[in-house]
């Protein structure tokens, strides 16, 4: 993770329902955690997602990215810690780094994501949800 940039840290535990016949957490977890750690960056920016879609904003998911780097086990105490990396009217990008509680990284990734309406037709984001998030980020945009 970038130190030029905001990090909000979201604690989770790995439920039953996450794991494979193994006990290890299934491969498509990690990207509800990256949700997980999407919405909650958003909310701490002080726009949450509910506000942003109850504004008619969607923030539609264009591509997802996740390496997999050792595995959690059910129980286990993960935190997923989540970066704006690209801001731009039109779209936006997030990093993710989820580790066990000692710090150890147990995957990473990242999404890229378009600002659309509710008909989900490409738009550019309000002056007010591109403020707070710019603010928030603590570094410089692209239009």
């Amino acid at each position: 993770m970038s130190a030029d940039e905001r990090v909000v840290e979201t604690p989770l535990r790995v439920r039953y329902s996450e794991t494979d016949r193994m006990g290890i957490v299934y491969h498509g977890a990690y990207v509800s955690w990256f949700e997980v750690g999407r919405t909650e960056y958003c909310r701490a920016a002080g726009f949450p997602y509910r506000r942003m879609e109850d504004s008619g904003l969607l923030i539609l998911v264009t591509r997802v990215d996740c390496a997999y780097r050792r595995p959690a086990r059910y129980d286990d105490r993960v935190v997923v810690k989540t970066r704006l990396t690209d801001l731009a009217t039109r779209g936006l990008a997030f990093a993710y780094e989820v580790a066990e509680e000692g710090g150890r990284r147990l995957a990473d990734g990242s999404t890229r994501h378009v600002f659309a309406d509710s008909s989900g037709k490409p738009t550019r984001a309000p002056a007010e949800i591109f403020r707070k998030l710019e603010t928030f980020r603590g570094g410089p945009i692209r239009d």
